[in-house]
């Protein structure tokens, strides 16, 4: 019996080791302040809205990598502070990502987080331009080589609301989902996923007038998708899906039904490309049902120094006001890396939210017709280990439909640009990589 014991404790002590030497935990937080200008901070009609402001931004992340699991708990507060004109805009986000691989055919994916932004301001989460990877790097979840899916199973669920912006509105979203893909063969992967989200607008600005316009939804759905490797760099598949948004208010419950053409490439060493053609049904309380072209496009080239992407997407998505519109956007990331020390880049896009056809007088009232450029150059330089001077020169305009704002329905959209820029440090607390 003691010899019994003996054994087990020599097990266990001999394991823990090996257990603790698989397990990484990574702990830091990007904390930055910078002082800049907006002409337009939020959108809005008028004659004379430019305003300095103060901005600081903290980014907490704690990472828990396995061999065969990451755990990934991230969190954003950026505050801006105006001089003059304006308030404060602050904007709030938290998440959990977990990616694990439970067999060794078979990746799995699991998140959920919460946001809490003003609707059109600067510093807006959906505002904020998806930037490439540095020059040098490539995507990693830590827990082994990327799989071979060309299908992107995480759902673009939740527009930019263009039609809301300048109304002083605050979103606050929290969604949840998951994803998984099994390899059947050396050619063959079939792939799922699922999605929850649910929005609420409050109106924290002075147009209360269009309170009653701004629709708080529930959206779930799915994803199923198959692809197969046609040559040793081309893989091509089908997708569809099906999602469906309930809104509190009258009118904007929607249903949508996707099928998908896929496929993705890897052109060379540098050049990648990513694509997915099909057509969308859309069945609509009020509109009834129709028809869209729906999909994506992302063309890629990975280098040594410089990362640059062209991306577009065409998708049915939800808003905060009577219900669902047709999204297209367009656009484009550059990054360069000017020495180990210094880095440019550079950002620009193109999006247009369409009213439903067949809506007519109920959605004409509110406009939701609305094009959207943004455009942004930024530069950096490491000054420190840890410490980055950040800077950066911004671009938007609002164009196209017609606004709401003020006490005003149905004013044109001729709104001033929003221009202007930042300067400040930027620190890394914690761990470094």
């Amino acid at each position: 019996m003691k010899t019994r014991s003996c054994l087990a404790l020599c097990a266990v002590t001999l394991a823990t080791p090996a257990f603790a030497q698989t397990t990484e935990t990574r702990l830091s937080a990007d904390v930055s302040s910078s002082l800049g200008y907006s002409n337009n901070p939020f959108a809005t009609i008028g004659s004379d809205t430019g305003a300095g402001f103060v901005q600081v931004d903290i980014r907490p992340q704690l990472r828990i990598l396995r061999e065969r699991s990451a755990l990934t708990i991230s969190a954003d507060a950026n505050v801006q502070q105006y001089f003059n004109r304006y308030n404060r805009s602050d904007n709030y986000s938290g998440g959990v990502d977990y990616n694990f691989v439970p067999a060794e055919y078979v990746r799995g994916h699991l998140n959920a987080s919460v946001q809490s932004s003003l609707i059109g301001s600067t510093n807006d989460l959906a505002n904020r331009f998806a930037t490439v990877q540095q020059p040098g790097t490539v995507p990693s979840t830590d827990i082994g080589p990327a799989p071979v899916d060309p299908i992107n199973m995480l759902p673009v669920n939740t527009g930019t609301d263009i039609g809301l912006f300048g109304l002083g509105a605050r979103r606050r979203t929290i969604n949840g989902g998951g994803d998984v893909s099994a390899t059947l063969s050396a050619r063959d992967v079939v792939t799922g996923s699922a999605f929850v989200i649910n929005s609420k607008f409050s109106n924290s600005g002075s147009t209360g007038v269009i309170a009653s316009a701004l629709g708080d939804y529930t959206g779930y759905g799915g994803t199923v998708g198959y692809s197969r490797q046609i040559t040793g760099y081309v893989q091509g598949g089908l997708q569809g899906s099906a999602a469906k948004y309930d809104y509190e208010m009258v009118g904007g419950d929607t249903t949508v039904y996707s099928v998908q053409a896929t496929t993705t490439a890897r052109i060379n060493e540098y050049w990648t490309l990513n694509g997915a053609l099909g057509v969308s049904f859309i069945n609509r309380e009020i509109g009834g049902s129709t028809a869209a072209l729906s999909g994506s496009l992302a063309m890629c080239r990975r280098g040594i120094r410089v990362n640059y992407c062209i991306n577009a997407n065409r998708a049915v998505l939800p808003t905060g006001a009577i219900g669902t519109q047709v999204s297209t956007s367009v656009g484009g990331s550059y990054a360069y890396r000017i020495t180990e020390r210094s880095n440019i880049n550079a950002s620009a896009d193109y999006s247009k939210n369409s009213t439903p056809s067949g809506v007519g007088g109920i959605v004409t009232p509110v406009a939701l017709s609305n094009e959207y450029l943004r455009a942004t150059i930024g530069y950096d330089r490491q000054l420190r280990q840890r410490l980055r001077l950040i800077s950066s020169v911004n671009y938007r305009k609002i164009f196209g439909g017609s606004f709401i704002g003020g006490n005003v329905i149905g004013t044109s959209t001729r709104r001033p640009s929003d221009f202007g820029g930042l300067i400040g440090v930027a620190v890394r607390l914690g761990d470094i990589r």
